[in-house]
């Protein structure tokens, strides 16, 4: 679970210092300082709270999803990326990571959502921006789309993506082929 991680991504991304937050949610600084560094949880109650702050599911909020904002404290900054793979190009300001898919030997352990905030249904309608073999990489994609907007580039093409194979009750993974330019 990454509720503590999750509370501060979303805290940041929405440009909420803990002391806001706390002010919404009708708790203590120290209670938001708490649930951040998981040394407590929130009641559903206010869980609840939390989704409808920050517009995320219950699940979301307390799964293996990781939030993350890529501006580093303006939530309006945007980038397109480009999934060849997936035959996928969207404009957004947050990326989402899935928590750790357990599938065979041979399928994706990761996927990548990308997620617009100024949609008001954003989190309820990601887009599947690709498959990631494991943790390393689909870090690495994060941190080249961040590293992307920070420069100034306009768009991102994913570069850590695998493609998969489907079959009928499941996945294979299928390296991505490399492009010679």
């Amino acid at each position: 679970m990454n509720i503590g991680q999750n509370i501060l991504n979303l805290r940041k991304g929405a440009n909420l210092s803990q002391e806001q937050l706390a002010e919404k949610m009708g708790v203590t600084r120290q209670t938001i300082s708490n649930w951040e560094l998981d040394e407590s949880s929130p009641d559903l109650k206010q869980g609840r709270e939390l989704s409808k702050i920050f517009n995320v599911s219950l699940d979301d909020l307390a799964g293996d999803s990781t939030f993350e904002y890529l501006g580093e404290t303006d939530s309006n900054k945007k980038i397109t990326i480009i999934s060849p793979i997936e035959n996928v190009i969207v404009t957004c300001n947050k990326v989402q990571s899935s928590g750790k898919y357990n599938g065979g030997k041979d399928s994706p352990k990761y996927a990548l959502f990308g997620c617009d905030e100024s949609n008001s249904n954003a989190f309820g309608h990601n887009t599947f921006l690709g498959w990631y073999e494991d943790k390393e990489q689909i870090s690495k994609e994060i941190m080249g789309i961040k590293e992307a907007l920070v420069s100034g580039t306009q768009s991102y093409e994913l570069k850590h993506n695998v493609e998969v194979e489907k079959k009928l009750m499941g996945m294979i993974l299928k390296m991505k082929k490399q492009c010679k330019l």
